[in-house]
């Protein structure tokens, strides 16, 4: 799959200049139509700034005028099979005055564009994404390069992604009318274990709410947010981090939740903004994405790439040994040290188990030593999780199945977080 991504400020000052790019020139006011013809993209997503509207009695109604000028604007310079997305801008113009959070483009667009490519993930085969930061403007350039290289980097672990992004010459009409279009980066994206863990459990905060509007977000509005434990999430995101394959399956997360939460959040972002219209717009985001909202995306995106790719569907707290190998083999493959340190603990496991019966559960230390006694955390992380007094096992007929003990799930919870910012 081949996506081709692109930052736009406001075209209406685009001078046409030629393009030159992989030997191929076309006169034009955008790069993106030299990209989409020597690339071929399957879908291209040009993102825009509500600050482009110049009308709109809501919120709804601000984003559907930017959309229409990006739209109009992009069919003036014949480009095609593109979708738009419009996301928060800051700052004054003569159309409006927009005030809000500059974080909130990258919050945004995070979560956009994962839902996206996770439409597609299951049709195709490696994920090509290339990034054209010719026409982004101050914060929405980095903050895109930013967002899009998280994103392509968790959707690594589970398939190659391409990663490739682009800028052309600097325009300077009186001195040249032809621009040639630079690769800036060009890299396979490294798969990256998402590091960091929930804090409140907040994927929205306020920034200017009366206390009757905060009283309602928190206890009203964002009420499915506590549905979801935040230890047992963060639990989940230290389980990769860390490499602690039986946590996966032990803390996988309620997927429809996540997704709820997210559409959630940013139905109610919406709501709370406030527009006002005159000789020109006054538009106010009264609440920001908060940093748990991105949490909330890409577990759920870890979680159904888990799921599509057949590795873990559901939570299990009793889990076959061999559904942990299968794991091993086609996950932690991302991180050759993680792998070998798995590989030799279930060595050791089935050595060790192999002449011995073990009809009902039991601690895997009162097994091979007769004894067991507390959880050691350094043990516990060094071992892959597979800690001789924190794992029980059984077996049935030829089935080794492991599972962590019920008394001490809080400390486990806790262990898998390690590391995490």
């Amino acid at each position: 799959m081949k996506l081709l991504i692109a930052p736009w400020g406001n075209p209406k000052g685009w001078k046409e200049v030629t393009y030159v790019f992989n030997e191929k020139k076309i006169k034009s006011r955008t790069s993106l139509k030299i990209l989409q013809e020597v690339i071929k993209p399957d879908k291209t997503i040009i993102i825009g700034l509500d600050t482009l509207a110049e009308r709109g009695k809501c919120y709804k109604e601000v984003k559907e005028d930017a959309e229409k000028t990006i739209k109009e604007w992009a069919d003036e310079f014949e480009l095609s099979n593109y979708e738009i997305l419009i996301a928060s801008g800051i700052g004054k113009f003569l159309n409006g005055d927009f005030k809000g959070d500059a974080l909130d483009y990258y919050y945004y667009i995070i979560a956009e564009i994962s839902l996206k490519l996770l439409e597609n993930f299951k049709n195709c085969g490696n994920i090509n994404i290339h990034l054209d930061l010719t026409h982004g403007i101050n914060y929405s350039t980095i903050l895109t390069y930013k967002a899009v290289k998280e994103i392509a980097g968790v959707f690594s672990l589970s398939k190659e992604v391409l990663f490739k992004a682009y800028n052309a010459d600097p325009s300077l009409p009186r001195i040249t009318n032809k621009l040639s279009i630079n690769v800036i980066e060009d890299i396979t994206s490294v798969p990256i274990p998402f590091g960091e863990k929930l804090s409140m459990g907040r994927p929205l905060e306020p920034k200017n709410l009366s206390h009757k509007e905060r009283r309602m977000l928190f206890k009203d509005e964002l009420k499915n947010v506590k549905e979801i434990s935040n230890i047992e999430l963060s639990a989940f995101i230290g389980a990769l981090y860390n490499g602690l394959p039986l946590a996966l399956f032990s803390f996988f997360p309620e997927k429809d939740k996540l997704k709820e939460i997210i559409l959630t959040v940013l139905n109610i972002y919406e709501k709370y903004v406030k527009v006002k219209e005159g000789d020109k717009l006054k538009v106010v985001k009264k609440v920001k994405f908060g940093r748990d909202f991105k949490i909330y995306v890409f577990t759920y995106i870890i979680a159904t790439l888990l799921s599509n790719l057949g590795l873990v569907y559901k939570r299990k707290s009793e889990v076959n040994l061999d559904e942990i190998e299968n794991l091993k083999n086609k996950l932690f493959k991302f991180e050759e040290s993680l792998k070998v340190i798995i590989d030799k603990e279930l060595y050791k496991l089935k050595t060790s188990l192999e002449k011995k019966e073990v009809k009902e559960w039991n601690v895997y230390s009162k097994v091979i030593r007769g004894s067991s006694g507390d959880v050691d955390k350094r043990n516990f992380l060094a071992h892959s999780g597979f800690e001789e007094n924190a794992i029980e096992i059984k077996k049935e007929s030829d089935n080794l199945l492991l599972r962590y003990r019920k008394d001490i799930l809080n400390t486990i919870e806790n262990y898998c977080q390690s590391g995490l910012k």
